[in-house]
């Protein structure tokens, strides 16, 4: 890199391009014609990061990283994450007047500290931002010095440390980890508190529980299934406004559970695992479908959409989890299989299933106007709840959607403790130890249903505030009524957990 001080850029490659032999794109990506596939698309690149200086020359070592098997078989979110990251970082460098692969240990702690202290920078970021920086960067060039030969930064013996090697001088380095990260930053709801939520905030009730007189509510059914959904499944916001109609497809009596899982594609991790949702929230999700839903879609036939939608998959066969489709693309079809574990967030949207009325998308939430709901749309919905909340005039009662995968964690170890107590109540010491030996503990149930593959994030992160607590105190509360209310009413002096007390009860 030059003094010019050349700025990258990022951009993303569409999901499906036509190819025509565009000159810039595949000098920037290194492309063949074995790159593409016979509808014209480009196989690797699909939603892949690209690195463009401000003459359109690429930047060789990033898009080799990107285009590699280990950032293309990461999640989407992960891939524009990194990028973004590593942006910045070129850019910082660009501006020192340095390549990627000149880096000394000191243009690191100089660029930690322009993102965290330096008062000249507007935009210093936090302590989490920073260690998602310094993942960008670590498997950047963990990467670089197996395949490039680039300078290597080191995972430190003790856990979580970061040291990079400066040229010329081994793995002598610096611990590069943030200072302050705020692990536990995130607020937990009771089962009442979020109840008064949704009920002001989706179904427009008022504070006092009646039904407003003039209100017109816009797509509330849907929403109200899909918060529900979330706090009853413990579900990330990725993974649940993935799920297509055929993965709940069965009925489920209103008072028990029925066990679901989660597709390998669309898990955080790329880790399938078992979830649970309760047969009335199963409900909310057929009456959605029966209703709103149906409406969307009969819409969208009106208009034509789905029959103009581009790189559209059309289910034409199901047996045993594997789809037969056809993907429609310049006029033609191409016949395929795949597994539903193996669709991705973004091959969902463009699923779709034939009826006997026509087509409509395989995606069990979709927007007003028919077409497949992007998991940020559902962002908007959670901000309308939240203004009318604040409207109503209720104090400190906010909901973002991950949050109810923390209160989902909270309100099951408040059940578990409780029934635990049942269990253990007048066994011996060693009988206690056969039993969770057997079954697990509480922290491992609520490890299962949230689908943690360490238990020490259920305990540090989404069970923080039970920490604290002595086991003792814990199952003196609710032993004779199944009741997680009750129980949570010890986390009352914690400001990160919103329970209602007794005059918000009276409301």
């Amino acid at each position: 890199m030059t003094d010019e001080r050349t700025l990258w850029q990022v951009f993303f490659a569409p999901d499906r391009i036509d190819w025509a032999g565009d000159k810039l794109l595949d000098r920037a990506l290194g492309a063949s014609a074995d790159d593409h596939d016979a509808s014209g698309a480009w196989l690797p690149w699909a939603g892949r990061p690209i690195f463009l200086d401000k003459t359109g020359a690429p930047h060789a070592a990033l898009n080799r990283f990107f285009a590699g098997a280990k950032m293309r078989n990461r999640a989407a979110a992960t891939n524009r994450r990194y990028a973004y990251s590593l942006s910045v970082w070129v850019n910082f460098l660009a501006a020192r007047g340095k390549d990627w692969d000149s880096t000394v240990e000191d243009d690191v702690m100089d660029f930690k500290f322009w993102r965290r202290s330096d008062p000249r920078n507007p935009r210093r970021i936090s302590g989490s931002a920073w260690a998602s920086d310094l993942a960008a960067l670590t498997m950047f060039y963990d990467w670089s010095s197996r395949v490039m030969g680039g300078p290597p930064l080191i995972p430190a013996a003790d856990a979580g440390a970061f040291r990079m090697a400066s040229a010329g001088r081994g793995a002598r380095g610096t611990d590069l980890r943030p200072s302050t990260i705020r692990g536990a930053d995130v607020k937990w709801l009771s089962p009442r508190a979020y109840r008064r939520w949704r009920d002001v905030g989706i179904h427009g009730l008022t504070p006092l529980g009646s039904e407003r007189a003039r209100w017109r509510p816009r797509s509330q059914s849907r929403d109200a299934a899909f918060a529900d959904g979330l706090y009853g499944g413990g579900l990330r916001l990725q993974e649940w406004s993935s799920v297509l109609v055929l993965e709940l497809d069965r009925e489920v009596p209103n008072s028990q559970y029925a066990s679901f899982r989660l597709a390998d594609a669309c898990a955080k991790g790329m880790h399938g695992h078992p979830y649970w949702l309760r047969g009335d929230v199963l409900e909310q999700v057929a009456a959605y479908r029966e209703t709103e839903r149906a409406t969307a879609v009969r819409s969208a036939r009106a208009s034509g959409l789905y029959e103009v939608m581009s790189g559209r998959m059309v289910v034409e066969e199901v047996r045993r989890g594997v789809l037969r489709v056809s993907t429609f693309r310049g006029g033609k079809s191409f016949l395929s299989a795949v597994q539903v574990n193996d669709l991705t967030p973004r091959e969902r949207l463009r699923l779709m299933v034939r009826t006997t009325d026509g087509l409509e998308p395989a995606m069990l939430w979709l927007n007003e106007d028919g077409s497949p709901r992007p998991k940020t749309a559902w962002h908007k919905s959670f901000a309308r709840a939240n203004t009318r909340v604040r409207k109503a005039g209720i104090d400190r009662l906010e909901c973002r959607p991950h949050m109810l995968r923390h209160s989902f964690a909270l309100r099951w170890f408040a059940v578990g403790r409780l029934i635990w107590s049942r269990q253990v109540d007048g066994l011996e010491a060693e009988h206690q130890r056969d039993l969770r030996e057997q079954f697990g503990d509480t922290w491992s149930l609520v490890q299962t249903m949230l689908g943690h593959s360490d238990v020490n994030t259920t305990k540090n992160v989404y069970l923080e505030p039970f920490r604290g607590l002595e086991a003792r105190l814990l199952l003196e509360y609710g032993r004779s009524v199944l009741d997680a209310e009750s129980l949570l009413a010890v986390l009352s002096s914690d400001p990160r957990v919103r329970l209602l007390d007794e005059t918000e009860k009276e409301l």
